[in-house]
């Protein structure tokens, strides 16, 4: 299975930890310690990655148009490395999705263009009914407001089992309990597992068109190589997933 890895340095309104912009680059140097054979996927056979490189766009202006040009015409199957949340906008924008799912610990539905609030402004794009979230523990009161007024579907897993079209999954690391991945810039407590994240990724199936994977956020301590590992790890498991679902194995 072909796809396009491209990677979005990008952090300019991160609010309690910032950092993310780093994590391409982290994640990228990881990758050749990983192994690649999992759950009886090999990905050394199965998956071949073009790759894009990194833009460093320094303002959302910049983060629209530079990541419209990479990713246009795209015939692979686009992989994004963030990055902050927002970096989802750019891209939802140029491929045009039919239904956003989104992993997180926060809806992200501020009325701001920002990282807290790139779900409320594609919202605009793609429209509230083709927004489903999963994994969601902590909002503000007009966040929550926002999503019982525009029904925006906070989703079980037999939820994104019955959607329909091209569906772009996008994965802040801290959907993850932070006692397995703490490298995030707003880490919550009370968080899904690896298992439950690729359970939703296998939910998803067929519709997946494409997947992000923002918010790694460095640490300054002596165990950011293991984190940096496992989020590594988060990344190959989910493309195995994409790989099986496709029918590629």
């Amino acid at each position: 299975m072909d796809f396009a890895l491209l990677g979005i340095c990008y952090d300019r309104t991160q609010t309690f930890r910032r950092g993310s912009a780093k994590g391409p680059q982290m994640l990228r140097s990881i990758f050749p310690k990983l192994e690649t054979y999992i759950r009886g996927i090999d990905l050394t056979d199965s998956a071949f990655i073009k790759d894009l490189g990194d833009i460093h766009p320094e303002t959302l202006e910049q983060l629209m148009s530079q990541t419209s040009a990479k990713l246009r015409g795209l015939k692979q199957f686009p992989i994004i490395l963030g990055g902050e949340h927002t970096v989802t906008l750019g891209a939802v924008k140029e491929l045009k999705p039919d239904v956003l799912v989104v992993l997180d610990a926060h809806p992200d539905c501020e009325d701001s263009n920002g990282h807290n609030g790139v779900v409320r402004r594609i919202s605009e794009m793609i429209g509230p009914e083709n927004i489903y979230m999963y994994g969601i523990r902590c909002m503000s009161r007009k966040e929550e407001e926002f999503i019982k007024e525009k029904s925006i579907k906070v989703a079980s897993l037999k939820d994104l089992s019955n959607i329909e079209g091209r569906a772009y999954l996008s994965i802040d690391y801290d959907v993850l309990d932070p006692s397995i991945v703490p490298a995030v810039g707003n880490p919550e407590p009370d968080g899904i597992t690896v298992n439950n994240l690729l359970e939703a990724v296998r939910a998803l199936g067929k519709n997946l068109a494409a997947v992000d994977f923002v918010e790694f956020t460095p640490l300054s301590s002596s165990e950011e190589d293991v984190y940096t590992l496992l989020a590594g790890k988060v990344i190959y498991a989910t493309l195995a997933e994409i790989v099986r679902a496709k029918g590629f194995k």
